[in-house]
């Protein structure tokens, strides 16, 4: 095997490692056998070192606040566990300066869900923010993939991508995702043009860390929030940076 072929071959593991951490979070009204899923969006478990807590975007959560004003939902779901936010909520800003929201949840959860908490290699929270250049990965579930099977059987798409950082403001990363470089990890073939991105929102960004020692983990550099394509601007995303959220899930107020 050629060295480039192997580099590929390891990028692709780091691909399918970074799907094991996301998780699809939901909400609509189950009627009997059925169930119907009006949005959802994409979370994960974090643990700091110093607590282990829910994360996803917060205009996810406010989506779920408002279709439940608006009659609209009345159940929500972390993956294959019931979780009503409103009762779990850590913390969330007041205003839309930061796009973060924390939840509580048990180590039994945790179990039941089957999913990796992301750790990370840091050894202090928070981890450093990544510079330009360097690579992020991203796993979500858009809810254009999202397909219903039989009563409350519900599969979702998953989203994934490795992609080098284009920007770095003290708020957050932005990357766009440029086609020519785009290759086929999973065999599946390319979304369309204009995807629908929508549903990826509070999904970990991950930034690979190489220690002196030459070994690569998984860090967190991010927590996606908007994630778009259109003719004009093509496809780019944005991820707050972890520094956001301190040690105990609480999120800064302002960035």
């Amino acid at each position: 095997m050629n060295m480039e072929a192997e580099s590929q071959q390891v990028l692709n593991e780091y691909l399918k490692i970074a799907t094991s951490f996301s998780i699809p979070i939901f909400w609509g009204k189950r009627r009997g056998s059925t169930w119907k899923i009006l949005n959802n969006g994409t979370a994960f478990i974090l643990d700091t070192g110093a607590d282990k807590f829910v994360v996803t975007a917060a205009h996810v959560y406010r989506s779920y606040l408002k279709a439940k004003g608006a009659g609209q939902t009345d159940e929500s779901q972390l993956s294959n566990i019931g979780f009503e936010m409103e009762s779990r909520l850590i913390s969330i800003p007041q205003n839309n300066d930061i796009d973060i929201a924390t939840f509580k949840i048990s180590d039994p959860e945790i179990s039941r869900l089957g999913k990796n908490v992301l750790r990370g290699g840091n050894l202090t929270w928070p981890p450093s923010k990544p510079n330009e250049g360097e690579a992020i990965i991203v796993s979500g579930f858009p809810g254009a993939e999202r397909q219903h099977r039989i009563g409350h059987a519900f599969s979702f798409g998953t989203y994934c991508f490795n992609t080098p950082v284009s920007s770095v403001s003290s708020r957050h990363i932005g990357c766009s995702l440029e086609r020519k470089y785009w290759r086929d990890t999973f065999g599946r073939g390319f979304p369309p043009e204009n995807y629908d991105m929508g549903g990826v929102s509070g999904a970990p960004a991950l930034a690979l860390e190489k220690s002196e020692a030459g070994i690569i983990s998984l860090q967190l550099a991010g927590i996606v929030y908007e994630a778009r394509a259109s003719e004009l601007i093509g496809e780019i995303f944005f991820a707050h940076h972890s520094e956001f959220i301190d040690k105990n899930g609480v999120v800064a107020q302002n960035a």
